[in-house]
């Protein structure tokens, strides 16, 4: 017969292990204390310029693109990170088509998405929360009010599904798309990372440059195959395209007839890692909750330190953060890729360089995207906020890597001067490091 302690011990485990693990349970926890997801109010880059813009002449009587165009000046998105889908996948499918593409424009820290005649989608960053959405309602609006900031559960219908694990969180997907904008869904379709070969990518999205010596799906319109299964592609143009022009009206797009191919390769490392940090953010506040819970269950300092189970599972996802965050089975290049230099430009113009001149920002653009394989997000605010008991594993195992590369085989795709380059990028230019940095 159980005594009280061992009955509330084990009816205190049935109740918190529903929180996820490293190894890979998950479920709304975010719902749950300590997070709140939306029971909290948000504090994001988004929010904070809006409520410092009550008297922004642009937002109260803008047209639809000097609103678009005033928010990505707030956020500091640069209009060349442009690109275009034209697959209804999206909230606003009534709206997009291969003639009124959707426009995504992204920086470190926000995303935005907008298509003609709808209103603008928005991803933005808070500590607690980690990736918050949000529409800017420019339709309906009273003459001379500002467009109204609206959080809506159904984003997550999509956005916290099984391929982010049930969290909130990004998608880049490759469909068949028809001559409507519809997929072909029968055909499948692609969550891209930066994993996917170049052919299953793109599908359903305008693309300008090229991958050489590769073809993708991108430019084409898909119809079922006559007569039986499979799928064929019409291609809106021979070749790689320098331009959208002729295609549809580009006049629209603050970012022209463009939808660089380096922009699409640079966003889908960012949904992936930002993804994994929004995981490692969420993930690690409800194992400190689960710990301090447990703690005071048992009359026991809630400042203890981590039982191993704990410390194990945040071992685990500060490793699978850095298997993004360091492009391991990142997909080669071999004949390299060619944008139109806009995005590259506006890209490098965030470079923190260290003391050789060297940025996490720099490209290669053959064999490979980057020229150094540690992400430019390690720098950003997602990464900034982690919390410390995870950032700081993150930089301690990202050292371990760096000057011990026989402890970890896994990434071993990082020569020795590529790791002597990332130690000195990030110990010159990343602020907070651990002791192990100094």
């Amino acid at each position: 017969m159980k005594g009280p302690l061992q009955l509330l011990f084990a009816a205190f485990v049935g109740a918190v292990w529903i929180f996820p693990t490293a190894a890979g349970q998950t479920g709304e926890f975010h719902e749950r204390e300590p997070i709140l997801y939306h029971e909290t109010e948000p504090d994001t880059k988004l929010t904070r310029f809006l409520a410092a813009a009550e008297g922004n002449e642009v937002l109260r009587s803008g047209t639809h693109r000097e609103i678009l165009e005033e928010l990505l000046r707030g956020l500091e998105i640069p209009p060349e990170s442009q690109v275009l889908v034209y697959s209804k996948t999206s909230a606003q499918n009534e709206f997009i088509s291969p003639e009124t593409p959707r426009a995504i424009y992204f920086s470190d820290d926000a995303y935005l998405g907008w298509v003609r005649g709808g209103e603008i989608e928005a991803a933005s960053f808070d500590a607690r929360l980690g990736m918050v959405f949000h529409l800017v309602q420019l339709n309906g609006r009273e003459p001379g009010s500002p467009p109204e900031l609206v959080r809506d559960r159904s984003c997550l219908n999509c956005h916290a599904g099984s391929s982010n694990r049930g969290l909130p969180g990004l998608m880049v997907r490759s469909v068949h798309a028809t001559a409507t904008g519809l997929p072909l869904f029968e055909a499948g379709t692609f969550h891209t990372r930066q994993t996917s070969p170049i052919e299953e990518r793109w599908g359903g999205w305008y693309v300008t440059g090229e991958v050489e010596g590769r073809e993708h799906l991108g430019n084409a319109i898909a119809r079922a195959a006559p007569g039986g299964p499979g799928v064929e592609l019409e291609r809106l143009a021979e070749g790689p395209l320098a331009t959208l022009d002729g295609l549809f009206a580009c006049g629209p797009y603050p970012g022209g007839a463009q939808s660089d191919v380096v922009a699409l390769m640079v966003l889908e490392h960012q949904v992936g890692v930002h993804n994994l940090l929004v995981e490692a953010n969420l993930a690690t506040q409800a194992t400190l909750h689960r710990h301090a819970e447990m703690q005071r269950a048992f009359g026991e300092p809630v400042d203890a330190p981590l039982s191993e189970t704990n410390e194990r599972i945040l071992d685990r996802l500060a490793t699978r953060v850095l298997r993004e965050m360091l492009y391991v089975g990142e997909t080669e290049l071999p004949g390299g890729i060619e944008g139109t230099g806009a995005f590259q430009a506006a890209f490098e113009r965030g470079r923190r360089k260290n003391s050789a001149g060297r940025s996490l920002r720099d490209f290669r653009l053959y064999g490979r995207l980057m020229k150094h394989r540690c992400s430019h997000l390690i720098e950003s605010e997602a990464f900034a906020h982690l919390p410390r008991a995870i950032r700081d594993r993150i930089l301690e195992q990202l050292h371990g890597i760096l000057v011990r590369p026989g402890d970890w085989p896994e990434f071993a795709h990082l020569g020795a001067a590529e790791r002597d380059h990332i130690r000195s990028i990030v110990a010159e230019t990343v602020a907070g490091l651990p002791d192990c940095w100094k």
